[in-house]
């Protein structure tokens, strides 16, 4: 088991204490979620957000009072276009989502990755050139979670080491300021990158910088104490 030193006690002391990381619960279960929406092939029809039906349209008026248009603002992270789509989200919410999970707590992390959820389908759908184009996938919520790992010092782990987390978050912001520059300057509609959701990923990154330091503010001091007289 990970341990690390806390410098508080349970009374406020100044002595060491061994402490372990928080077990990344949630985390684990969002990934188990989002695996088993592309085993059963839940419809993306259902489950997609579709700008259209919260901003509107020449011809729709939005946001319509409908279920759709809930449960594609949140559900849209459940559905992946295909098995690439889907492990290679899947792999960065599990190196980079334990991590921020066991330092922020469980409730810190959910509330990050639902402001992202959020973020990234309101982002997207107020910059698509097409409204009537879905959105789907975990990336944007993924983004929120590289947002608020630029503001941590991970006790556990090998991010924990100056040189890899350095590495991770200085390539968190190359990303960020790629998703940026093809927000800002889309690409024409025949490339094969026209389709990836920069605008999402750029809201999700936003959503976790502006969030990031605030709810790790009040993190908890020190995760759970082993071994304390």
């Amino acid at each position: 088991m990970a341990l690390a030193l806390d410098r508080q006690g349970r009374s406020g002391g100044t002595g060491p204490v061994a402490v372990a990381p928080i077990p990344p619960y949630a985390n684990r279960t969002v990934i188990l979620v989002c695996v088993l929406a592309f085993v059963l092939r839940l419809p993306p029809e259902s489950f997609a957000f579709v700008p259209a039906y919260f901003f509107g349209t020449v011809e729709l008026a939005g946001p319509l009072p409908t279920g759709a248009l809930w449960r594609g603002l949140f559900g849209h992270v459940l559905i992946h276009g295909d098995l690439t789509h889907l492990v290679s989200n899947m792999a960065v919410l599990w190196l980079l989502g334990d991590v921020v999970e066991r330092e922020a707590g469980h409730l810190r992390y959910l509330s990050l990755f639902l402001a992202g959820t959020v973020a990234a389908a309101l982002t997207e759908g107020l910059l698509a050139v097409d409204r009537m184009a879905p959105l789907i996938g975990a990336s944007g919520a993924i983004c929120a979670l590289m947002g608020a790992f630029l503001w941590m010092r991970p006790r556990f782990g090998l991010l924990s080491r100056r040189l890899p987390r350095r590495l991770v978050q200085g390539a968190i912001l190359v990303f960020a300021l790629l998703n940026a520059a093809m927000t800002l300057v889309p690409l024409k509609g025949d490339s094969p990158f026209a389709e990836v959701g920069w605008a999402a990923h750029a809201g999700g990154v936003a959503a976790g910088l502006l969030l990031g330091g605030v709810l790790l503010c009040l993190r908890p001091k020190h995760g759970r104490l082993v071994g304390v007289p």
